[in-house]
């Protein structure tokens, strides 16, 4: 393939995924869910095109070397605004998953609690850590058996 056509491709294919993961960002801060579907069989071509584009590059190292000095620049600065994209992306989905498993810890919780199977266990609260996690909690005893 023509260097210039890897290049192409490879904007191309940034662009296209940079635009999807916009609208994906969009529709999570929007909480309208049922829109997301959709998006995800054409985000992941667009990411295994993305993913082909830049193997390509990355084989014919020499393909960057007979850019211009201005379209490298271009490069840089649309592979500097596609990683503040995939950032902003990222930072959405982490921040959708966590908050959809504290209503699932929530609904959890409340139903041990029903069963009172969970005494002061809080959803929102920081879990023990370390030996903590291990150990019993409070108004629990334990028994042991010394006698074999």
């Amino acid at each position: 393939m023509e260097q210039r056509n890897l290049v192409e491709n490879f904007v191309e294919s940034m662009s296209q995924l940079m635009e999807l993961l916009q609208k994906e960002t969009e529709i999570l801060n929007s909480q309208i869910y049922e829109e997301i579907d959709p998006l995800q069989t054409r985000k992941v071509q667009l990411t295994k095109y993305y993913l082909d584009s830049q193997k390509n590059i990355q084989d014919m190292p020499d393909t960057l070397a007979s850019l211009s000095d201005v379209e490298r620049a271009d490069l840089k600065i649309l592979y500097k605004k596609f990683r503040n994209v995939l950032s902003e992306n990222m930072l959405t989905l982490r921040g959708s998953y966590d908050a959809t498993e504290r209503v699932v810890n929530l609904v959890i919780d409340a139903v041990k609690k029903q069963r009172g199977g969970a005494k002061n266990t809080k959803a929102f609260g920081s879990r023990p850590q370390g030996y903590a996690a291990y150990t019993a909690a409070e108004g629990s005893s334990i028994a042991l058996n010394t006698q074999t």
